[in-house]
């Protein structure tokens, strides 16, 4: 005789549906059953954060807000490796009851409040309220039935300057470390847009700063939905770098043959052109990382559109994001570093990055040797730029302990892509128009005239530093 499956509620995605598996009957019948289908791999990537972010310090509390009760119980068997109490509960309406919770977690807990920006108020308020100073908050929410394929980065905009008054009268708020893809959904579903936001709580000094934090400053500056679009347009499809796709290549060739299943970190992937491209050329696996959250957000949305698994993204900090010690063959940048303001700090935490006999190479917007005018100067006051030259990146490459250091000055052939993208721009001015209005046009127009006039007084370098983590011996 048949039997009847009970039903259970579980996905390995967190969300839950009904599981059923084969099973042979005495008489050899097939018969289905249920089970909980549950990958431990999700909760044990936020332990790996847990572990990076507590590092010499003590842990007592765990509190894990999972409407999926089996997912719940996962992330407490997950916790089983640490010395700590884990406490599940299935609503958010349970919230105010968490106070002083050193790990606050929430799994797929907000899918019903993420389009009303009162109640995402009113969850980030008590969420805050409900975490100690220090503590660590995990949020993990499955996007890709999101009718906006872009909303993380409206979430880590509204996650990462979201402020409030403590009970400690601290100016409190949640200090990102990195919004992550989860891996098991990547790779077993190849769904791209399930994200895990890390953060920590932190008291922040008050501020009436326009932009509470860089991040919020470079998407609401320079990298603009609008201003990513018209940038796409000038350097071609996929890059908003100097030269588009097949100066990128070019460069990427100067590390030599580059083997499959390499691994490669690409700082300021930007929106993503550079890391589909070496995996698609070279068949590298490369994690992408960039601050802006409106590049990423690009970048994540055609990944999830091409499903290339060898590529991941994280919005997160060169500077902050805690990489593994020898873990890449490669570390990749293309105009990016001149935002980071300690690039020794940059080399010293790639040199560590690198595995020995890794290589890094770097272009970067640089300062010359002439005098500076007062437009370059306020040009880069308004950039927030960060701009060495060639010899100061020489002396800080050799600084952090690399060898065989190439230092390179590539502005002249830098003149020749703002001369051709310009042209570009005049002779298909119609075509722009068509998609940008003339304020954009105009801006692009005197943002490259500008930049060719300050190649002419040598104020503004077009830098190319390669070099490589010498072998232990």
């Amino acid at each position: 005789m048949w039997a009847e499956p009970a039903r259970v509620r579980e996905r390995t995605d967190g969300r839950c549906q009904s599981v059923y598996l084969p099973l042979l009957s005495t008489a050899g019948q097939l018969i289905l059953i249920s089970r909980a289908k549950m990958s431990l791999s999700v909760p044990r990537q936020a332990v790996y954060y847990v572990k990076q972010l507590s590092a010499g310090r003590t842990l007592q509390t765990v509190q894990v807000v999972s409407p999926c009760e089996k997912q719940g119980a996962g992330f407490a068997t997950a916790f089983e490796v640490l010395p700590v109490k884990t406490q599940v509960h299935n609503s958010l309406e349970q919230l105010p009851q968490i106070r002083n919770a050193d790990v606050l977690i929430f799994n797929n807990a907000l899918s019903h409040i993420l389009n009303n920006a009162d109640l995402l108020t009113d969850f980030l308020t008590r969420a805050t309220a409900a975490t100690s100073v220090g503590g660590i908050v995990i949020i993990r929410e499955d996007l890709k039935n999101a009718t906006d394929k872009r909303q993380v980065a409206r979430l880590t905009d509204y996650f990462d300057v979201f402020r409030t008054t403590d009970s400690n009268g601290n100016n409190a708020g949640l200090d990102l470390y990195t919004v992550d893809q989860v891996q098991n959904s990547a790779f077993v579903e190849q769904n791209f847009l399930d994200f895990i936001f890390v953060f920590t709580k932190k008291a922040f000094a008050p501020t009436t700063d326009a932009t509470i934090t860089f991040r919020d400053f470079l998407d609401k500056t320079q990298y603009t939905n609008t201003g990513i679009d018209a940038y796409e347009w000038m350097f071609g499809v996929n890059f908003i770098s100097p030269g588009g796709y097949d100066e990128n290549l070019k460069i990427i060739k100067r590390f030599g043959e580059l083997k499959p299943g390499q691994t490669m970190l690409d700082i300021g992937v930007g929106i993503g052109g550079g890391a589909r491209q070496v995996a698609d050329e070279f068949g590298v696996h490369v994690h992408g990382i960039d601050l802006s959250s409106n590049m990423l957000a690009i970048a994540l949305e055609r990944l999830h559109e091409e499903k290339d698994a060898r590529v991941k993204y994280s919005i997160t900090d060169a500077l902050v994001y805690q990489f593994e010690n020898d873990s890449f063959d490669y570390v990749f940048s293309r105009d990016c570093i001149q935002h980071i303001p300690d690039t020794g700090k940059l080399f010293s935490r790639i040199y560590k990055a690198l595995k020995p006999g890794g290589k890094v190479l770097i272009t970067m917007y640089g300062k010359g040797y002439g005098e500076q005018s007062d437009q370059f100067k306020e040009y880069v006051a308004q950039r927030a730029y960060f701009l060495k030259n060639l010899k100061e990146i020489g002396e800080l490459a050799e600084q952090a302990g690399f060898v065989n250091v190439q230092l390179e000055n590539m502005t002249p052939r830098f003149k020749e892509i703002l001369i051709e993208e310009r042209t570009h721009l005049e002779q298909n001015e119609q075509e722009f128009l068509s998609k940008f209005t003339q304020y954009e046009r105009d801006s692009l127009i005197s943002g490259w005239t500008n930049k060719l006039g300050y190649i002419e007084k040598d104020n503004h370098n077009w830098n190319l530093f390669l070099a490589q983590k010498p072998f232990a011996k």
